[in-house]
């Protein structure tokens, strides 16, 4: 047994790892807690069944087991993430985060900087015991996949265009919006977030009971696409059209995700700073609309680009973050990574030459407005996270 005196376990907080031999690598394994550290690339070792796991915590393979009625999907992946906070890279001293190993409900502990994982010796065990189940049984489950396969060929085939077999049509729009979240909890009541949402609401009522909808300084319904800005587009539109949706639609879209995702954005940043940056990114998605939109298009508000800067942002905090989501007809649970691709993928869907434009939104923001709110978010939440230690 060789004692590596420079790495300490993270629960611990002592030297005692020692290596064992795993296929043709040597793994870190703690001799007092049984948690295991895996280099890059390590990992695979235990998932192809080459680590010895602790005696009896995993003996037997055992399919998956549902959670508990009534548990809140990914609750342990929430209270982990809480402990992550006072774990520390074994191997260079960074903090580590919690994240979904594979999407099995197995949390683990990656470090960013080295890229290593450190799995405590429950988690071991059952990821080395979800797949040893899976390698024993995956000739049955590819069978069963083949089977349901070839008997939804054969219903599709046989169902008329355009229906499924109960007879209803099918028509799923090109939207894809989070739905719930597992962030962990906010420490604070997200009041910016709450007002944002009150205030579109209440000027889309306001315009529906006058009879049309607000205008923007110097009578525009929206900001033109790609003019420039002529003497007609006042700067001050820029700072109002933030805050004004379209439509039903975008106006319940927006608020589905400022709901779900800004009240963890502004948690992070604090409300005032999120209120600039959610202003700042809204600005940038105006600005890019009326530049570089494509001329002739719709005047749209630039609501939607602010509230791309705030998915995007949320992409910089909380990448592996899994969210549940509704995208083209599906119900989708996904890390939130893979969120803001489908998001981008329905963005590009739903462009200036979109098949069901006029049906998501009539006015919409162009493609330029939404990949710069988007691009304005992700670089301002950069930013928030390099100087976020100076200034706490």
């Amino acid at each position: 047994m060789v004692i590596l005196d420079r790495m300490k376990c993270p629960v611990c907080r002592t030297s005692t790892f020692r290596r064992v031999v795993a296929g043709e690598r040597e793994i870190d394994c703690c001799t007092a807690c049984g948690a295991l550290w895996f280099d890059y690339g390590e990992i695979r070792e235990l998932t192809e069944g080459r680590v010895p796991v602790a005696p009896g915590a995993a003996d037997t393979p055992a399919p998956p087991e549902p959670p508990p009625p009534g548990a809140r999907p990914g609750a342990l992946l929430s209270r982990m993430r809480a402990e992550a906070a006072s774990l520390f890279c074994p191997r260079c001293g960074a903090p580590l985060t919690a994240v979904d190993f594979q999407h099995t409900g197995i949390p683990v502990f990656p470090c960013t900087d080295c890229e290593g994982i450190f799995a405590p010796r429950s988690a071991a065990a059952n990821i080395a015991s979800r797949f040893r189940f899976l390698r024993e049984h995956g000739a049955q489950y590819k069978a069963l996949g083949e089977t349901l396969a070839r008997e939804e060929g054969k219903r599709r085939a046989a169902a008329p265009s355009g229906f499924d077999g109960g007879g209803s049509m099918t028509v799923p729009l090109p939207l894809v919006v989070p739905l719930a979240d597992d962030a962990p909890p906010v420490r604070t009541y997200p009041v910016v977030t709450g007002l944002l949402i009150v205030v579109a609401a209440a000027l889309y009522i306001v315009g529906q009971v006058r009879g049309a909808p607000l205008l923007l300084p110097g009578g525009l319904s929206g900001l033109p696409a790609g003019t420039g800005f002529a003497p007609g587009v006042p700067k001050l539109s820029l700072l109002v059209a933030p805050f004004l949706q379209s439509g039903i639609l975008p106006l319940a879209v927006g608020s589905l995700f400022l709901f779900v995702l800004g009240d963890n954005v502004e948690d992070r940043m604090g409300s005032v700073a999120y209120f600039f940056f959610y202003l700042f990114c809204g600005l940038c998605a105006g600005m890019a609309h009326v530049l570089w939109g494509k001329a002739g298009g719709a005047q749209a508000q630039s609501a939607p680009g602010a509230v791309a800067g705030i998915v995007g942002a949320y992409l910089v905090f909380f990448p592996n973050v899994t969210i549940k989501a509704y995208g083209m007809g599906r119900m989708l649970t996904l890390p939130a990574y893979l969120f803001c691709c489908a998001w981008l993928v329905a963005i590009f869907l739903l462009g200036p030459a979109g098949p069901l434009e006029s049906l998501v939104d009539p006015a919409r923001l162009s493609l330029p407005g939404n990949l710069a709110g988007f691009g304005a978010g992700i670089f301002g939440a950069i930013l928030w996270r390099c100087y976020e230690p100076a200034a706490s």
